[in-house]
């Protein structure tokens, strides 16, 4: 194992394919899913590229969900449901942490405007 990625905050995810209970079910039947054994993060960047409908976003918000963060974008600490719509894949994923711990962190996806700003708004 190499030291430097150590200091990574989050190194690799696994999916516990002894677990999964079909891959025939969704979300376990999404391409991306389906061919997930396991996924080593480079220290700088990783890219997730594959065509629409494939699993990426699905596996991006199993892995945020299953690090702490709300599966609808924000920080830890900032926990809302507009609607309830995450697979359950991040029950059966298994995420490999470096030795240091963020001090902070932040979920961005597509959505998170839109369902973060109304949720402040409210809070204002």
């Amino acid at each position: 194992m190499e030291h430097s990625n150590m200091n990574q905050f989050l190194r690799s995810v696994k999916l516990e394919r002894e677990k999964v209970p079909s891959f025939s079910e969704y979300p376990f039947c999404l391409a991306a899913v389906r061919n997930l054994f396991e996924l080593k993060l480079h220290p700088k960047v990783t890219f997730i590229v594959g065509e629409n409908g494939s699993g990426k976003s699905t596996i991006l918000e199993a892995i945020a969900i299953a690090y702490g963060f709300n599966p609808e974008g924000g920080t830890k600490n900032f926990n809302f449901s507009s609607m309830d719509t995450h697979s359950n894949l991040h029950n059966y994923l298994r995420i490999v942490k470096g030795v240091k711990r963020p001090i902070d962190g932040f979920f961005l996806r597509a959505e998170s405007f839109y369902n973060v700003a109304p949720h402040i708004d409210q809070l204002d």
